[in-house]
């Protein structure tokens, strides 16, 4: 509202510009990411890998290789934005563990 002035029409057109751009963010953020982690989830198969260690640290290699490609400077590293990819990247592969080992019966002893 303030950077449109208080113009309610500039508030929505601009909006409305930015919603394609968003959709193709979030696009190319599924691919990014979705890719790796099936590379992941591949070789955690071929590896019988079932530690939640093994998924935390691959899912924050994923999240580091995602803000390196998508903001390569290292300004990004040196304002700690990078570190929030590689936690998040960490909790996601530590919850996709989670899941699976409920899925797969790894906590029953299966």
């Amino acid at each position: 509202m303030i950077g449109s002035g208080g113009d309610i029409a500039r508030l929505a057109g601009t909006t409305i510009a930015l919603v394609p751009l968003s959709f193709l963010t979030f696009i190319t953020m599924c691919f990014l990411t979705a890719i790796p982690a099936l590379i992941v989830i591949w070789l955690a198969e071929q590896l019988h890998a079932q530690s939640v260690v093994f998924f935390g640290c691959a899912g924050a290699a994923v999240g580091a290789l995602c803000i390196s490609l998508l903001a390569p400077s290292g300004a990004i590293w040196m304002a700690g934005l990078g570190e929030l990819f590689v936690v998040a990247g960490f909790v996601a592969g530590a919850t996709y563990w989670a899941v699976t080992r409920e899925d797969l019966g790894y906590s029953h002893g299966r």
